[in-house]
C-alpha cells in the first residue's frame, strides 16, 4: 500500500490515478485511502481527478499535431528537478520512489501537454463551443433520437453532421449513486471510445449540452465512479447510433 501521511501526498497521486497510471495494487490501495480521508482532501482529490480528465477528454476529441521539439527536454529537465529536491530533503522521502516520480511524472506531463497546445482543434473554423441547441435542431440535415434509458426515463440526441455537433437532454432520470457519475462517450467506426462529458448534472430539454460528434457513429452513457473514466468500466445505461 503506498505509504501515505498527508492531505498533499494523497493529492499528489490524483494525476496518475487520473491518467489510469497506477499499478491495480496502488490504485485499489489510494481508492481505500481516499475513502478514509478527510471530507475536504476526499472532495480536493475527485476534482482534481475529474478536472483533470475533462481536460483530456477535450484533447482526445481534437486531431492531435506533432508536440513542439521541447516537449520531451521540457519533462526530462523538470524531472530531473524533481529528483535534485528528493535528494535535498533533509527527512528521508516517506513515499516509496516509485510512486513519487510517478505523480510528479503526471503532474508536469498534463502540464506540457496543456501548456504548450499538443493538439488542435479540427472543427476549430466553425466553433461548435459556440453553437446554440437551438442551431444544431435548425439544421436540414439534423438527425432525432429518443433512447429510454435503463432505470427509467429518456435520452434525446439532435445531431448535425453539417455542424459535426450534437444536442444532448436528458427527461425523467435518476441522478447517479453516490459515489458515481453520468458519463457519455463517442464511439467512432473503429470502436474505441473516447469520453465526451463527465455529467456532474444531468442535462435538459431546457438546457441541453451541446458537443462536437466529430466522426463519432455512436455515443453511448455509463455509469462511472466519480470524475469519470478513462474507459468505460460498465456497459451503456443507454446509446444511440447515428446515420
Amino acid at each position: 500500500m503506498p505509504d501515505i501521511h498527508s492531505h498533499d501526498e494523497l493529492l499528489d497521486l490524483a494525476y496518475p490515478y487520473a491518467l489510469d497510471a497506477l499499478p491495480d495494487a496502488d490504485r485499489r490501495a489510494v481508492e481505500h485511502l481516499l475513502e478514509r480521508a478527510d471530507e475536504e482532501t476526499a472532495a480536493a482529490f475527485r476534482a482534481t481527478v475529474r478536472d483533470l480528465r475533462e481536460t483530456l477528454a477535450s484533447i482526445t476529441m481534437v486531431d492531435a499535431v506533432p508536440a513542439p521539439p521541447n516537449v520531451e527536454a521540457a519533462l526530462l529537465r523538470a524531472l530531473d528537478e524533481q529528483a535534485e529536491a528528493d535528494e535535498e530533503d533533509v527527512a528521508p522521502a516517506r513515499r516509496p520512489p516509485a510512486l513519487r516520480w510517478l505523480a510528479a511524472a503526471a503532474a508536469v506531463l498534463v502540464a506540457v501537454a496543456v501548456g504548450v497546445g499538443i493538439a488542435l482543434s479540427r472543427i476549430e473554423s466553425t466553433e461548435p463551443g459556440t453553437l446554440t441547441a437551438a442551431e444544431v435542431i435548425a439544421q436540414d440535415d439534423v438527425e432525432a433520437d429518443i433512447a429510454p434509458v435503463t432505470g427509467g426515463g429518456t435520452l434525446t440526441v439532435n445531431s448535425s453532421r453539417a455542424l459535426g455537433a450534437a444536442t444532448v437532454a436528458f427527461d425523467a432520470v435518476a441522478t447517479a449513486p453516490e459515489g458515481r457519475t453520468y458519463q457519455v462517450w463517442l464511439i467512432p467506426a473503429d470502436g474505441t471510445p473516447r469520453s465526451a462529458a463527465v455529467l456532474d448534472a444531468l442535462p435538459s430539454a431546457d438546457d441541453p449540452l451541446v458537443m462536437p460528434v466529430e466522426d463519432a457513429r455512436t455515443l453511448a452513457v455509463s455509469v462511472e465512479p466519480a470524475g469519470g473514466s478513462p474507459q468505460p468500466t460498465s456497459d451503456p445505461v443507454v446509446a444511440v447510433t447515428f446515420d
